[in-house]
């Protein structure tokens, strides 16, 4: 079996040149006689777009995140209010965080269904648009709740239309996912068959450990992260941020914190399913205001944090005495994801596996981690 060819034709879509506007991801793996001698990462996203922020009043700079950032417009948005509210002592009402915080789930559960759709499960491709479609009404139905909290009245309370989407939800998500347990094989997940084929053979090669899980709720990783904020070189951090030096790891496999062991690859897109999965759950905590959020308060002047569905997003920004951006600084998932000495090159860095192996298991770990721009993979024999 050409196991290369049979992943090649799943990401044509994905494996594309780098759109000069947005950037992309460039990942060059150097093979050795048996083994993968090196692995160089090189993101081209223009990391210093938050330099177009400054000296703009907010509502401007509020106005073009969507179009800037189009992959995850929502949880930019969303990242951006929260901050500017943070920065000007604006509280954001419950009502209004109810919203958002679905607005936020019904984007990251997009983003996870195309993901799955489009590499994993192609067969229920004509579901998306089911997805997209719930999605849009999720939009229309809660878009009061995208401006400023001081300037949004009349809605104080929207519990009635949450538990609607979610009874929605719940007829989306199941014919997309025929099964909904732990230990179910792959193929009962969905997975196509040439996907399980793949995935088996990618199994086969001992990958090397992935980097450690982000989490900026708890103390020392967010103190840890804003303090290299305000150091001289910040700019440079938002494009290869880390905590304490060392690179980290965020998204559906993070978050579910699971240990590294046997089968990485498969636990990686089992943990995608099972986001997917329990999305009706999930929001039905949202709406209830339990266990669940998309955000996390820190409790720092200016700063805000949300999940997306690639992983973990932060805004920060500074306003002057007239309202306007004295400085703006955002860390996407991607640059987690995709830093140099991250996951990617950690996992497969002195891996030892046939040639003809080394294309499809590090493309598929690329297609795992997710990148919110386009991506090359380059091979080099050494």
């Amino acid at each position: 079996m050409n196991i290369a060819a049979e992943l090649a034709a799943g990401s044509k879509a994905h494996n594309t040149a780098a759109n000069p506007l947005t950037g992309g991801i460039q990942v060059t793996v150097c093979y050795n006689r048996d083994h993968i001698k090196a692995v160089e990462i090189s993101n081209t996203r223009p990391f210093a777009v938050t330099r177009l922020f400054r000296e703009k009043p907010v509502d401007r700079v509020l106005a073009m995140m969507p179009s800037l950032f189009y992959i995850c417009g929502m949880g930019q948005l969303i990242a951006a209010l929260r901050a500017v509210e943070s920065a000007a002592g604006i509280t954001e009402t419950s009502a209004i965080k109810q919203a958002r915080d679905t607005l936020l789930f019904a984007e990251s559960l997009r983003e996870q269904v195309f993901s799955w759709v489009t590499n994993w499960a192609p067969q229920h491709k004509s579901r998306m648009s089911h997805v997209v479609d719930w999605f849009n009404q999720c939009r229309k139905q809660l878009d009061w709740s995208l401006t400023l909290s001081a300037a949004t009245t009349g809605e104080a309370g929207c519990r009635p239309e949450l538990e609607q989407l979610a009874r929605q939800l719940e007829d989306v998500v199941k014919p997309l996912l025929p099964a909904n347990r732990e230990g179910a094989s792959l193929a009962t997940m969905g997975v196509s068959a040439g996907v399980c084929q793949l995935l088996k053979a990618c199994g086969e090669y001992p990958l090397g450990l992935a980097a450690k899980t982000l989490n900026l709720s708890e103390s020392q990783q967010l103190m840890a992260t804003l303090a290299a904020l305000n150091a001289a070189e910040a700019e440079q951090f938002c494009h290869q941020p880390t905590i304490s030096g060392v690179p980290a790891e965020t998204g559906s496999w993070a978050r579910q914190n699971i240990e590294a062991r046997g089968f990485i690859i498969e636990s990686r897109l089992r943990s995608l399913y099972r986001e997917i999965t329990t999305a009706p759950m999930r929001l039905r905590s949202i709406i209830r205001q339990q266990q669940f959020s998309q955000t996390e308060g820190t409790g720092v002047r200016g700063c805000s944090v949300v999940e997306t569905a690639r992983g973990t997003l932060l805004h920060k920004v500074a306003l002057d005495n007239r309202n306007h951006v004295a400085k703006y600084q955002i860390i996407a998932p991607t640059e987690w994801n995709f830093h140099p000495q991250g996951s990617l090159k950690s996992m497969l860095e002195g891996l030892y596996l046939p040639w003809e192996q080394v294309t499809p298991v590090a493309e598929t770990l690329i297609k795992l981690l997710d990148p919110c721009v386009s991506w090359q993979l380059e091979l080099v024999h050494a």
